[in-house]
């Protein structure tokens, strides 16, 4: 076994691309990397307080179980249009729309729904792998 290096782990460890078409054109969608990881799991609530309180909705940052609930509750209009601009990307992986950029967003939004579809179907494909092992495979 080979002892990794700061270089080889940057460059072996690139998020994969897949080729999806939609309507007559093919582009690219990219797994993941760790900082898309990170603002899904971090940026979002970020997002969604913020939406709360435009939206007039006081939250209880005191008990999380509770903030839970609330944000559950919270409208985000832009949902799936910060999901496909975290994921359409061009050939060499930089993303083609930016998530935080509401002209963006908004551009996304006015988009047919067959383009959302469709990558929620390209992305369902990638689920199997993540998913958990049947129990009566033990």
């Amino acid at each position: 076994m080979t002892i990794g290096t700061r270089e080889s782990l940057l460059a072996e460890n690139k998020p994969k691309l897949k080729k999806i078409k939609i309507g007559n054109s093919e582009y690219f969608i990219r797994e993941f990397n760790v900082g898309d990881m990170n603002r899904s799991l971090y940026g979002q609530q970020k997002v969604m307080c913020e939406l709360a309180e435009a939206q007039g909705i006081e939250l209880n940052y005191d008990d999380p179980e509770e903030l839970v609930k609330q944000l559950s509750k919270v409208y985000d209009p832009y949902r799936l249009a910060r999901n496909l601009a975290l994921r359409l990307c061009d050939e060499d992986g930089n993303n083609l729309f930016d998530f935080e950029n509401m002209d963006d967003l908004e551009a996304l939004s006015r988009l047919d729904k067959s383009v959302s579809e469709e990558l929620s179907r390209a992305l369902m494909v990638e689920e199997p792998k993540n998913s958990r092992p049947d129990v009566s495979s033990n």
